[in-house]
């Protein structure tokens, strides 16, 4: 029971620093850079930038774990069906079990965004040329490319917050059915 109560406060503490994570970079620093010299927003969004890569990560895996582990204390995963993501075909059988397949899936398109933003823009928008090879048509490719990353970083960001919020909502709707309407 106690650890029960742990891992529903792990899972739903993992949702939040995401979520809050994901709505200030989105919405808050994104749009603040704006007001600062390129320069300084260049420092900032790599400093903030690598700190949430870092907190996201480790929101996204204790979410997993804690949520993986939830559901196999309640009988309810079976890694035997990789077919329904690791859900028991039974729980299919009622609305919340579709809930939940919404939430991990959710979770996986975050997941994928995640890859992308960590291992291919992100390392796009630091790269620096060297100033023996800085022609002009060089640097403006440079920054080009540049321009895309942040343009995919800043639309994946988004994606992610939406992906995030359907999971939360599809979440909700799971445990409210799941954990209040049959609590024992």
């Amino acid at each position: 029971m106690i650890l029960d109560e742990l891992l529903r406060v792990a899972h739903t503490g993992a949702v939040a620093l995401y979520i809050g994570g994901a709505i200030i970079v989105t919405l808050g620093l994104r749009r603040a850079q704006r007001f600062i010299p390129p320069a300084q927003a260049a420092v900032v969004g790599n400093v903030v930038g690598t700190l949430f890569t870092y907190i996201s990560w480790l929101a996204l895996a204790t979410w997993a774990g804690s949520g993986y582990w939830l559901l196999a204390r309640r009988g309810w995963a079976s890694p035997t069906s990789p077919h329904t993501l690791f859900v028991d075909p039974e729980l299919l059988k009622e609305g919340y079990g579709w809930m939940m397949i919404l939430m991990i899936s959710s979770w996986l398109g975050m997941l994928i965004n995640a890859v992308l933003i960590t291992f291919v823009f992100r390392p796009r928008l630091v790269r620096r040329l060297e100033p023996s090879h800085a022609s002009p048509q060089m640097v403006e490719r440079l920054q080009r490319q540049m321009m895309v990353s942040a343009r995919m970083v800043e639309a994946l960001a988004l994606v992610n917050l939406l992906l995030c919020l359907a999971a939360t909502l599809a979440g909700h709707r799971f445990f409210e059915h799941v954990y209040i309407y049959t609590a024992s």
